[in-house]
């Protein structure tokens, strides 16, 4: 169990955390276990995040129902809200955006509460067991590297040419932004990962901490190379060039607010969210949060006091930053960076499972990769909303009328020739989003990435791998609530994909199959689905190849729900909307054809 957010922090957390249900109830929708958590919450809250939030909602309702245009400030699209009130919609064309990376390994000094052992130093995570022979031991799930050095994290991060975070993005965005930045060498903070990690210490002062304590190390690791303060504050300055909240309400969003634009901190050993390694509990959780964030309105930068790290005495200051693992796949990083970027997590995270599965990167898309021998190392795409909401998305809105014709091209592609989605408002703020997903680019891991722990029983580190099928995928996307979170309200989210096919694929013994591969067969379309077999602690269930769904239709509310599987299903808008699938081409150059009949008003 995560251990609880600090009542310090602000009182946003407090009545996040008392909102929240004090445990899911078990069901058997959930027997089918992961033998490694990645569902707990890792967008952790805070004031100034949730007012950006609820301003950028308020402008793309406006924007989609054609109530609000954008204006250019300084290179950036944004659209005002009213008075000094700003949202920036769409960054300064083909952007980069400077990322502050440090390499951050723990010491010996044990801290009373927390416990544990010193350490660990970076380099010190075991080497999987790669001799595949059917023990229990074999290991195809686990990243691994004989030294994670900082030139390894620079390719990870930054290489142009070959899947990296900054390629991930520049794809992703259709070339309007990636990402640029340095890494710093491994420094060490004083105390072992317990003492910022354990579940037995507040979230504010373990993870608020290990960012404090990090900044120090880094900074007089610098002094001790020969940089002097003014050489330091110099370098550090080239990576605030973004004011992200607009702190002078003047509309430019392009100049530097004193803090740090975007911050890392890669922390040595395995993360909690993937079973936490030789540390367990005691590793830390990776996350994206607001350092210090009860500090507003008495620390930061002069003028702009958010709260805060001061990186020495440089003036510039640590607000907003991610952490991951050292083992950390490029689909961890690319996560937290979108957390970074303004998204939510998309999975469940008040412990049940909803039905977006692997279909976008900020669910368990991020844990995807290209086959054998490891998970998480290459991510799938956004969904639909995700890259309306960063304003990266070209798509067509059919409003309510006659039925119209569109063809889309591949979601994987953002080159403006064709359209990557089809948006249909419902009238009441909420909308259908459908686009066409396709085993290109970053989303070839749709075919060679989803995974199954069929023998977790026996071989833990083991996992099947299976194809989630192309085609076209319908999201309901409803700003009237606030997350995913289906264990809480079932058939209902924020932005949730329709399955074409909700009858849960069951074992023998009566247990469902977890809800992260429910919806491989969610896509409409004009071809027929894979036969799939999945495993559950040895025993098989196999789904025979299914006759191709064409037509979307919502005519039925309760047309794509199951009762037996509430958590993954949908309850659709009931308005009336078609979408119809009449040609549907793969290959290189694909592109698909729609006939959309809208609501009528």
């Amino acid at each position: 169990m995560r251990r609880q957010v600090s009542v310090v922090a602000a009182g946003t957390l407090v009545a996040a955390l008392m909102a929240a249900p004090a445990h899911a109830a078990p069901s058997a929708l959930g027997s089918d276990v992961e033998p490694t958590a990645v569902l707990g919450e890792d967008n952790l809250p805070h004031p100034l995040a949730d007012e950006r939030e609820a301003e950028r909602t308020e402008a793309l309702d406006r924007l989609i129902a054609g109530t609000t245009t954008t204006e250019k400030r300084n290179g950036s699209e944004v659209i005002r809200l009213g008075g000094n009130r700003f949202v920036e919609y769409k960054k300064r064309e083909t952007k980069t955006d400077p990322v502050l990376t440090f390499l951050v390994e723990f010491g010996d000094q044990i801290y009373p509460r927390a416990g544990g052992t010193p350490g660990p130093l970076h380099n010190a995570i075991p080497e999987p067991d790669r001799v595949w022979d059917g023990g229990a031991t074999d290991d195809n799930t686990t990243i691994w590297e004989p030294d994670f050095s900082p030139e390894h994290y620079e390719e990870l991060l930054f290489a142009k040419n070959k899947e990296s975070m900054a390629n991930f993005y520049a794809k992703q965005s259709g070339g309007r932004y990636t990402v640029g930045g340095e890494v710093s060498d491994w420094v060490q903070v004083p105390y072992n990962e317990a003492r910022y990690g354990s579940n037995s210490v507040p979230q504010s002062d373990g993870y608020w901490n290990f960012i404090k304590d990090s900044a120090t190390a880094w900074y007089e690791a610098q002094l001790a190379a020969g940089q002097t303060p003014e050489q330091i504050k110099a370098g550090l300055k080239t990576f605030d060039i973004w004011d992200r909240d607009d702190f002078d309400n003047d509309g430019d969003f392009n100049e530097p607010d004193g803090y740090v634009d975007h911050f890392q901190a890669v922390h040595a050993g395995a993360g909690e969210e993937a079973g936490g390694g030789a540390e367990g509990t005691d590793a830390i959780w990776a996350h994206r949060w607001f350092a210090f964030s009860n500090l507003r309105g008495t620390a930061g930068p002069a003028g702009n006091l958010a709260g805060g790290v001061q990186i020495g005495d440089t003036g510039i200051w640590i607000g907003d930053y991610t952490t991951e693992p050292e083992n950390g796949g490029l689909g961890v990083f690319v996560h937290e960076y979108g957390h970074d970027l303004g998204l939510p997590d998309l999975y469940d995270t008040a412990g049940g499972e909803n039905g977006t599965g692997f279909w976008s990167v900020m669910s368990s898309g991020s844990w995807l990769g290209r086959g054998n021998p490891t998970i998480g190392s290459t991510p799938g795409y956004m969904g639909a909303w995700e890259k309306i909401w960063l304003g990266w998305s070209d798509f067509v809105t059919i409003n309510p009328g006659r039925s119209k014709y569109v063809t889309l091209g591949s979601a994987a592609y953002g080159d403006g020739i064709l359209p990557e989605a089809v948006v249909i408002p419902l009238g009441d703020g909420s909308y259908y989003a459908a686009e066409y997903r396709t085993y290109t680019g970053y989303d070839e891991t749709l075919k060679l990435g989803p995974y199954n722990w069929g023998w977790a029983n026996s071989k833990p580190d083991w996992a099947e791998r299976f194809p989630y099928q192309d085609g076209l995928l319908v999201w309901y996307v409803n700003p009237a609530v606030a997350n995913n979170n289906t264990s809480v309200h079932p058939g209902t989210g924020l932005t949730l994909p329709v399955d074409a096919r909700p009858a849960p694929v069951t074992f023998a013994d009566g247990v469902l199959l977890g809800n992260r591969r429910q919806p491989f067969d969610a896509t409409f379309g004009l071809q027929a689905t894979d036969p799939v077999t999945f495993h559950r602690n040895g025993a098989p269930v196999s789904v025979p190849r299914q006759p191709a769904i064409p037509v979307f239709d919502d005519s039925d509310p309760l047309r794509y729900w199951s009762a037996a599987n509430p958590q993954s299903s949908v309850k659709v808008a009931g308005a009336g909307v078609k979408i119809e699938v009449k040609t549907q081409i793969g290959g290189l150059i694909p592109l698909m054809t729609l006939k959309v009949t809208p609501p009528t008003s």
